[in-house]
């Protein structure tokens, strides 16, 4: 078991810093002091552009402090490959056998509605032994927008049918936002439903329509390392694109294998339901 490493808040700070700026500016108005107009409208810009930035990258830790690795130090030689958007048919078998051909674990971050098309498949995930974890029951776009009480909803409504699905497999509460976006609503609603906000080290965007093998595992290499949460994408949105994962995958264990680094799931590196 090793200790969870969160998002240092780095665009809080920032944002701390901008408004602490803006109140100077305000006083200094106030008080008669001749400030050009550039100097209010930078930092109004600084101040939206870091809002803006700190919800589509959680990493920064603006609204929330998601887990992004495990401690290095204690990792040893795990990481943590996780898998968004599935389980879907055809692909999803295919990354399975991938994994269990190689001795790796994984953990799938799976929509509900998905998973309750595809039980069979999703059982089948956790009985090779990978982690099922939730990545809301819908994957709406509208998801950071809506109020936190009926996201918290909808995720239990996920979380009871993974539940049922695992079994009496043990399984750490953990959430990974759709897109990755961590609002204040999505922040607030994982905290409601009890669930544990989970980010990355490094994501592969290999959902995005063009991406490249290559491309993908260029953003993948610099994080090989213990500890490291990397996300790779099992499903797809649109019915005329098929995932690039299990090639992508192949050639990922092949790096892994090299650096003598094995994947486990998540309860496996960070210790579990707690």
């Amino acid at each position: 078991m090793a200790t969870a490493v969160r998002a240092f808040p780095w665009a809080r700070i920032a944002v701390g810093l901008w408004l602490t700026l803006a109140v100077g500016v305000v006083v200094a108005a106030a008080a008669g002091w001749p400030l050009p107009g550039a100097l209010a409208a930078t930092l109004g810009l600084l101040l939206v552009s870091t809002v803006g930035v700190g919800v589509f990258h959680a990493q920064l830790g603006l609204f929330a402090r998601p887990i992004v690795a495990a401690d290095p130090r204690e990792a040893g030689d795990r990481i943590a490959l996780t898998f968004d958007d599935g389980p879907e048919p055809g692909t999803t078998e295919q990354v399975l056998a991938l994994l269990r051909a190689r001795g790796h674990r994984a953990t799938f971050f799976v929509i509900g509605r998905r998973a309750e098309a595809a039980r069979g498949l999703a059982r089948q995930i956790v009985r090779e032994g990978h982690g099922l974890a939730n990545h809301s029951f819908a994957h709406r776009p509208a998801t950071p927008f809506l109020r936190p009480r009926v996201l918290a909803a909808e995720l239990a409504q996920a979380e009871a049918l993974l539940g049922a699905l695992r079994g009496e497999a043990p399984a750490g509460p953990w959430f990974r936002a759709p897109v990755g976006i961590v609002s204040p609503r999505v922040a607030e609603a994982a905290r409601l439903a009890g669930l544990e906000l989970v980010g990355w080290t490094a994501s592969a965007r290999d959902g995005t329509r063009r991406m490249t093998v290559d491309r993908a595992l260029a953003r993948l290499r610099p994080c090989l390392r213990p500890g490291a949460i990397l996300v790779l994408h099992d499903g797809v949105e649109g019915a005329d694109r098929r995932p690039i994962a299990p090639v992508l995958l192949a050639r990922l264990l092949d790096e892994l294998d090299a650096r003598k680094l094995r994947s486990v799931t998540l309860d496996e590196l960070l210790g579990g339901p707690r």
